[in-house]
């Protein structure tokens, strides 16, 4: 039988299991975070990629998120790979797709990622508005025609992120994730950015706010989901219930943990364990959360135990 739409499994009463991390896993590897050979790796190093697809197809992850976060047009460009942009984008969906079917016979779908990415995490070097929702558009279009059944917009910090993002990836026609990064505030208030990254990406709008403003300036179709991802363990189970005060359609969470650590790699040492992590999700599982998966930090081993508890 044909493997259902992502719309299709979405509407079953069933918590999707997502992958976790691919770039942390990577340094794994012995990749660096902000080199070239990081954001050329689909094409240059594809056996990198597809192992790690394999690793959480195996692990039994329904949802896979294709290496398409870095590889923005203005990116690339920044990096003198403009002329790599489609072929970049394209691979990492190929590649995933085949190394997952090759995996698992399990039902899978592929999520394209657009994130707010800029060369040296220096956001400043983001592109204005017209041209963010221009990159994000051309950006879901490729990911779309190599077979992605969803976008995933990931890191974002700020309402002016989101909205030409948004903007763009509903272009696409497919559906959507709105991955923010969340924070709590001391008066248990849950807020856009984070207290670890620069001020200018912290915003002190409460998250139920922010929802509000952004779908007033876009409009968000049938099929957005709103998600929480890349937050701390203990600022996510907040943030996801900010969400629902907001938002009564689908759901979605992948956290992290541990830290970036120089140069370019992860300490994966202060990362949570198999164990923790499924102490907060079995939080989320209970109130209905549709997407669960992790980001950075998260990985094989942690979607295995979850996969386990959910009984796949």
């Amino acid at each position: 039988m044909a493997r259902p739409t992502f719309k299709e499994r979405l509407e079953e009463d069933r918590t999707i299991l997502m992958d976790g991390a691919m770039n942390t896993e990577l340094t794994r590897k012995g990749l660096q975070f902000n080199t070239e050979d990081w954001l050329r790796v689909n094409c240059d190093s594809p056996s990198a990629i597809g192992d790690i697809h394999a690793d959480y197809a195996r692990a039994g992850a329904e949802v896979h998120i294709a290496n398409s976060f870095a590889t923005a047009r203005h990116v690339l460009e920044d990096f003198g790979l403009g002329s790599e942009f489609d072929a970049l984008n394209r691979a990492a969906v190929e590649v995933c797709r085949d190394a997952i079917d090759k995996a698992a016979s399990h039902d899978q779908w592929i999520a394209g990622s657009i994130s707010t990415y800029a060369p040296g995490h220096d956001r400043n070097k983001l592109p204005g508005d017209a041209e963010h929702e221009r990159n994000a558009a051309d950006q879901a279009a490729i990911l779309a025609d190599a077979g992605a059944d969803m976008i995933a917009l990931e890191m974002v910090f700020t309402i002016e992120q989101a909205v030409p993002m948004l903007k763009g990836a509903l272009s696409s026609g497919l559906p959507v994730s709105i991955g923010f990064v969340c924070d709590l505030e001391p008066d248990g208030t849950s807020v856009l950015g984070n207290s670890r990254v620069a001020a200018v990406e912290r915003q002190t709008i409460p998250v139920s706010e922010a929802i509000q403003r952004i779908f007033d300036a876009c409009p968000p179709n049938a099929d957005t989901i709103v998600t929480t991802m890349h937050s701390e363990l203990t600022d996510t189970g907040p943030a996801l219930a900010a969400i629902a005060s907001a938002w009564d359609g689908p759901n979605a969470v992948y956290p992290n943990t541990g830290h970036y650590k120089q140069p370019g790699g992860w300490d994966f040492d202060a990362c949570c364990s198999p164990d923790e992590f499924l102490a907060a999700c079995d939080g989320w599982l209970a109130t209905g959360t549709d997407i669960i998966g992790g980001c950075c930090g998260i990985g094989p081993a942690h979607v295995r135990a979850l996969a386990k508890r959910m009984g796949r």
